[in-house]
């Protein structure tokens, strides 16, 4: 076992033992949408690769075990489809558009690794990677991204013991910035947790727990969408003759 994977179990079993400072939820208010005049980009974040996340008391031999042991659900999720989480900023687009907000569609996925860290200031309702300079690219007001921390399952450990079944895991994250200050307007995560429905351990295609991912990535695309446009409705459509009628009747 070489160095550099010693080195890389080492980071990230650090990592999934590190704490973060947490965000707290900025819920989408009506005000987001009375402002017609600014612009709003709607961009990606580069996705994570589908993956299997693995919590739990774990050395690095123990990890390296645990991840070995895993191989064959991880490959599996590399096939799985994540449109639904792609295809996100379009339906935020749609959505904007539908309430008369000028909008640009950032069609490359953004690497925020590549951006720097905001220093103007910190805490609570600002984003942690400095977007000003987006605003000038994209001719933009503010900013509406969406991202993936987790694609995949989820497993508890202790040690190479598993103590958990493998469970459908998706973590997605939307927030709207201000392009001039770098704060958050509006900031949403979503966690779905959705276990196999019957046997999980069905090599090589694990239907049930593949089942069980796609059930949840519906989920929670469905749930960062509805909590962005919870206040604003998209306007009805024009009612067609005799529907009211007809609905009543039965």
């Amino acid at each position: 076992m070489g160095r550099r994977y010693l080195a890389g179990l080492l980071l990230a079993v650090t990592a999934l033992a590190g704490c973060a400072v947490v965000q707290k939820p900025i819920p989408a208010t009506s005000a987001l949408f009375e402002n017609k005049e600014k612009t709003v980009a709607v961009a990606l974040e580069k996705l994570p690769e589908p993956n299997q996340v693995m919590l739990g008391a774990q050395g690095i031999l123990d990890y390296a075990i645990n991840r070995a042991n895993a191989k064959a659900i991880v490959d599996r999720l590399q096939k799985q489809d994540f449109s639904k989480v792609s295809g996100l900023p379009k339906e935020f687009v749609q959505g904007l558009e539908s309430r008369q907000i000028k909008v640009v569609m950032i069609e490359e996925p953004i690497d925020t690794e590549s951006l720097g860290k905001f220093t103007e200031g910190s805490g609570d309702g600002v984003a942690l990677r400095d977007y000003r300079p987006l605003a000038r690219k994209y001719k933009a007001d503010k900013l509406l991204l969406v991202s993936a921390a987790s694609l995949g399952t989820v497993r508890s450990y202790y040690g190479f013991l598993p103590l958990t079944p493998p469970t459908a895991y998706i973590s997605l994250t939307g927030q709207l910035v201000d392009l001039s200050t770098n704060k958050l307007e509006w900031y949403e995560k979503v966690e779905n947790r959705n276990a196999a429905k019957g046997d999980w351990d069905q090599a090589p295609e694990y239907e049930n727990l593949m089942g069980a991912v796609d059930e949840g990535t519906r989920a929670a695309t469905s749930q960062l969408r509805g909590a962005f446009f919870v206040d604003q409705p998209a306007p009805a459509a024009p009612k067609v003759a005799g529907t009211a009628a007809a609905g009543s009747a039965q």
